[in-house]
C-alpha cells in the first residue's frame, strides 16, 4: 500500500484509481468476521439473500421454513450481542414451502418481492412485513427477478413450467408470458443495462434472451459452441450439458454468468451471445435443481471478482475475466445456497442449507496482496471518465 500512497505524493496516479486500489486490496483479502454474527430464526436452512442497492444498509433472508427477516447491518455489536432482525413476517403470512429467492424493490427499500415452492410470488411491505399482493401460478417457482433499472414494474418468474410469466406490480396482474423453453425455468435476470431485455435459463439446457417489447419475444438461444451466429434460435443451441439453475449479471451489463447442473460455469459476451470460453476449472459442486445465487464483486474492484456458493460448504472466489480460483470462503456447515455482496463495505454474506448466515470482511492483515498488482492492472481502471465527470 506504501508504494501507491508514495506514486499519489508525487502525482504519479490519480486519486481514483487509489480509492479503486485500496477496494481492490479490501475485497481479495476476505475472513469469516470475528465481530459480526447474525442470529437465525429459521428452520429448514436459509435459502436465498439479498442486501438492498440504494442504501446497503438493510439484508434481506428467505428460509426452507418459508419465513423472511430483515437484518440492519449498521448494527452496532454491544457486549457479544448478536445482531437480531428487525423484521420477522408472521406464522400465518409466511409462505407454505421454502423459499426460492428474494429481491428488493431496486428504488426503495419499502418493498420487497419472495417466490416460493408453494407456486406464489409475494410482494411484501417492509414497514409491516406483511404481504400486499399475492400471485398465484400453477407451478412451484424457482426464483423471481426485477429490473434494477426499468421504469416498468414487471416481475419475471421462473417456475416448474416451459414459460416466462410477467408479473405487474402496479395492478397485480400478469401481463404476458413468453414461451420458448421445452421443460422447466430454473432461472432468469434481467439486463443491467436494457431494461426490456431478460435472460432465463432451463431444465432444457438453454439460456433463451427476450425482449418483452416484441410480439415474437425470444431473440436468440445462447450456444456454448457460438453456433448463435448460423441460426440463434436453433433447436440445436445449448448453453451446458444438463439445466441451468444460476444466473448474474456484470453492472456493466457485458457479460451474462451461468451455473449449470453439469457443474460448470460459462461467461458469455451479451453484445454478440458468444460464449467466451474462460476455463473456471472443476473446483465448483451444483447437484441440486434449486436455484443458485451467485454474486460479482462492484466496478471498483480490478481484476473484478465472481462469488459462487458451492454444495461442499464453501463460497468459491474467481477471477471473473481469466477463471482463475483466487480463494475458497470455508466455515459453512452446509451446502452454500446463496452470496449476497455488500459493495460499500466489501463485505460477503453467504447462507446455506444448514441455516447458518456467515459473514465476509475485509482482513486487517493482509496488504501484501495490492503491492503484487501490476501497472497493467493499474492503468485497466481508466479513471478519466469517471474524473471527468466530478
Amino acid at each position: 500500500m506504501y508504494s501507491f500512497l508514495k506514486k499519489r505524493e508525487y502525482g504519479l496516479i490519480a486519486p481514483l484509481q487509489l480509492k479503486r486500489a485500496e477496494i481492490t486490496k479490501r475485497a481479495y483479502n476476505l475472513e469469516l468476521s470475528k465481530t459480526k454474527e447474525l442470529a437465525l430464526f429459521q428452520r429448514g436452512g436459509v435459502s436465498a439473500l439479498q442486501v438492498d442497492c440504494t442504501e446497503q444498509k438493510y439484508l434481506l433472508t428467505g428460509g426452507g421454513d418459508g419465513k423472511v427477516h430483515v437484518f440492519d447491518l449498521d448494527f452496532q455489536n454491544r457486549e457479544n450481542k448478536r445482531n437480531e432482525p428487525i423484521g420477522s413476517c408472521e406464522r400465518g403470512d409466511r409462505h407454505k414451502y421454502a423459499v426460492t429467492s428474494v429481491s428488493w424493490y431496486p428504488f426503495d427499500t419499502g418493498i420487497f418481492i419472495t417466490s416460493s415452492h408453494d407456486t406464489t410470488i409475494k410482494v411484501w411491505d417492509t414497514n409491516t412485513m406483511k404481504p400486499e399482493y399475492e400471485f398465484a401460478l400453477e407451478s412451484r417457482v424457482n426464483c423471481q427477478a426485477i429490473s434494477p433499472i426499468a421504469s416498468h414494474c414487471l416481475v419475471a418468474s421462473a417456475a416448474a413450467e416451459p414459460r416466462v410469466r410477467l408479473c405487474d406490480l402496479n395492478n397485480g396482474a400478469f401481463t404476458h408470458t413468453l414461451t420458448g423453453h421445452s421443460g422447466s425455468v430454473l432461472s432468469c435476470t434481467w439486463s443491467t443495462t436494457q431494461e426490456f431485455i431478460l435472460y432465463s435459463g432451463g431444465d432444457d439446457r438453454t439460456i433463451r434472451v427476450w425482449d418483452i417489447r416484441r410480439a415474437a419475444s425470444c431473440l436468440m438461444s445462447l450456444d456454448q459452441d457460438n453456433a448463435v451466429d448460423r441460426d440463434p434460435l436453433s433447436d440445436t443451441n445449448f448453453a451446458h450439458g444438463r439445466g441451468v439453475n444460476g444466473l448474474v449479471m456484470t453492472k456493466d451489463g457485458q457479460f451474462l454468468v451461468s451455473l449449470g447442473l453439469d457443474e460448470k460455469i460459462r461467461l458469455w459476451d451479451t453484445a454478440t451471445g458468444h460464449n467466451t470460453f474462460v476455463n473456471y476449472g472443476t473446483a465448483f459442486r451444483n447437484r441440486y435443481y434449486f436455484y443458485l445465487t451467485a454474486a460479482i464483486s462492484d466496478q471498483d474492484v480490478w481484476p473484478p471478482l465472481l462469488y459462487i456458493p458451492s454444495d461442499d460448504r464453501q463460497v468459491l472466489l474467481y477471477k471473473l475475466l481469466d477463471g482463475q480460483l483466487v480463494r475458497r470462503l470455508k466455515g459453512a456447515y452446509g451446502r452454500v445456497t446463496s452470496v449476497a455482496t455488500r459493495h460499500a463495505f466489501q463485505e460477503i454474506y453467504s447462507g446455506s442449507n444448514a441455516n447458518d448466515i456467515l459473514i465476509w470482511e475485509p482482513s486487517l492483515e493482509g496488504t501484501k496482496i495490492l503491492d503484487e498488482f501490476e501497472e497493467d492492472d493499474l492503468d485497466a481502471w481508466s479513471a478519466s471518465d469517471e474524473e471527468a465527470e466530478a
